[in-house]
């Protein structure tokens, strides 16, 4: 692997994982992995970068739109120290098992990837090789059903095509396998990545003692968003689906007795996953 900022899509059981390869070492970039075991993507990156910070780093690539995007990443010989931070106690019971099993094997599946180009059990055969590229090939192709990020889905579709070639298959055509989001986000995603770029940026917006919870005053987290730039705006559209939030979840509007301003203060609670 030579390629600087090569983007690597890895099928990983029912989950795609992504490998960015940078100046010959293997990186992971972190939200796939995070939101793939149904974890909390603003809670998992405040614990990055508080324990992991030494190791984490935003690496720029192009997508096919010819703009850079960043990624947080962590070099993979890394990944699994932060995997065994994580308590399958402390998990909802249904994540439990997906926890652990990306604990077990994620990092070792990446390893294989990387340095083999397809990860396989060891003493597999011509036959078993087959159906790994196979069940690789269908994984690639339902990755591109699920993913509507533009870039993402160009990246998949090359490895897909490598992969249809070295079984001498057809290359299935990209619009044939799902479609593109359209340009306006899903506001409620935009939110949460709002609040992820707050806290890049060390502004607090957290009212809440319990580290378990996010408590957000609406007023305050508006100022604080046009203060640094952001272009999300506090609409009734974004309160109706602030309401239905399921990642982190919606519980209640409560009067909190703030850890940033030491008042008691109305705020919209959340539970971090």
């Amino acid at each position: 692997m030579n390629n600087a900022q090569q983007l690597i899509p890895v099928p990983f059981y029912e989950d795609t994982v992504v490998l960015v390869g940078q100046d010959n070492e293997p990186f992971v970039a972190m939200k796939p992995i995070v939101t793939n075991m149904g974890l909390v993507w603003a809670a998992q990156y405040v614990k990055l970068m508080e324990r992991f910070s030494s190791t984490v780093s935003e690496i720029e690539t192009v997508a096919d739109d010819g703009k850079m995007h960043s990624m947080t990443c962590m070099p993979l010989r890394k990944l699994p120290a932060w995997l065994y931070s994580i308590s399958p106690n402390k998990v909802k019971p249904e994540l439990r098992d997906k926890v652990i099993r990306y604990q077990e094997e994620c990092d070792d599946a990446l390893w294989a990837y990387w340095t083999q180009g397809i990860a396989q059990r060891p003493g597999s055969t011509a036959v078993t090789q087959r159906i790994a590229l196979s069940r690789h090939r269908l994984a690639l192709a339902k990755e591109l059903h699920r993913t509507r990020d533009k870039a993402l889905r160009g990246v998949i579709h090359q490895q897909l095509d490598e992969v249809s070639r070295a079984m001498g298959l057809p290359t299935p055509e990209l619009d044939s396998l799902g479609r593109a989001a359209p340009a306006v986000p899903d506001i409620l995603s935009t939110l949460w990545d709002a609040l992820v770029q707050l806290d890049k940026l060390q502004v607090p917006y957290n009212h809440s003692r319990d580290p378990q919870l996010v408590a957000i005053n609406l007023s305050q987290l508006a100022t604080a968003l046009q203060q640094h730039g952001s272009t999300l705006h506090i609409t009734r559209a974004l309160t109706d689906a602030m309401r239905s939030s399921d990642s982190p979840r919606f519980l209640r509007h409560a009067t909190v007795n703030s850890r940033l301003t030491r008042k008691s203060i109305k705020c919209w609670v959340f539970e971090r996953a």
